[in-house]
């Protein structure tokens, strides 16, 4: 969520929020066929881009009123932003970690649901001071920002669960209050502090469930998509009943069901009753003919 928001403040593109539980069930989202289990989800007119793989190529290839620079290095600083996020996940207070939270959440990071859990602050405070230490004395050394002076996706990938880690809960966004810890505080990196202090806030107007969904289907479509991939490798076609199910997920417990409307080299589209579209990645999804 905190990355998606980032990316479309940074590119200019107006938005509301519709706030959700953080954790299954989500009934309002089930009621107009959206069963995937994670969000954020973002919803452009009746096309709802589901992972944040999907929600960075649309805002940056459509919907972008402002130009954020792109990198062929944009993909791996996805990855190594979310290695950040997971692997110092221990800071959180267990308090936090209530059982249902960790349940969903913990096929995704399995951290989460160590019997330990309660013993890793100061292993995950260690894992940060690396991380920033990393970023502080290469990409940033020279210049402000990962790509050179200006704002781009691989900062926007690379740094928000750093963010996160070290924003105090009164701090806006809130956070998990590691910034106060000398061991990765403003005068041991004030060069990873100084691109957090640059990134914009987030300001979107909150707005119910039932504004939202009437916002949606009085709209049409955006994406103006159809076919299939030439070298598909599941031979499934078009208006075939589908699931999409996510590799990160316990299998078969949370698929999505739908008609295939168009599969590509980097998207699977399906269409739900409700007539919504749902867009996916490719990486990380499972494409199956519904039995």
């Amino acid at each position: 969520m905190i990355k998606t928001k980032l990316l479309l403040t940074a590119a200019g593109v107006p938005f509301e929020r519709v706030d959700v539980p953080n954790v299954l069930p989500r009934p309002d989202l089930v009621s107009i066929g959206i069963t995937y289990r994670r969000v954020p989800i973002l919803a452009v007119g009746k096309d709802i881009y589901c992972d944040s793989k999907v929600i960075f190529d649309v805002v940056l290839s459509k919907l972008a009123k402002k130009h954020v620079p792109t990198s062929p290095a944009d993909q791996a600083w996805e990855q190594w932003g979310f290695n950040a996020f997971a692997d110092t996940l221990g800071l959180a207070p267990h308090s936090l970690m209530t059982p249902e939270f960790v349940k969903d959440r913990q096929t995704i990071y399995p951290l989460l649901a160590r019997a330990d859990f309660n013993t890793l602050r100061e292993s995950a405070l260690a894992d940060l001071h690396s991380r920033m230490d990393y970023l502080e004395n290469t990409v940033l050394a020279q210049n402000k920002y990962i790509g050179g002076d200006a704002l781009s996706v691989a900062d926007i990938q690379a740094i928000w669960g750093i963010r996160w880690d070290l924003h105090g809960a009164d701090s806006q966004p809130p956070g998990l209050g590691a910034g106060h810890e000398s061991a990765v505080d403003r005068k041991q990196f004030p060069k990873v502090w100084s691109l957090i202090d640059r990134l914009p806030i987030p300001q979107p107007k909150i707005i119910s469930f039932d504004e939202a969904k009437a916002k949606i289907f009085e709209a049409g479509y955006l994406a103006d998509v159809g076919g299939v991939w030439d070298l598909e490798p599941t031979g499934i076609e078009v208006g075939a009943n589908v699931t999409v199910d996510a590799l990160g997920s316990e299998p078969y417990r949370h698929p999505v069901a739908g008609k295939l409307v168009a599969t590509s080299k980097d998207e699977i589209v399906i269409e739900v009753p409700t007539g919504l579209r749902l867009h996916f990645p490719r990486q990380g999804q499972i494409l199956r003919r519904a039995i």
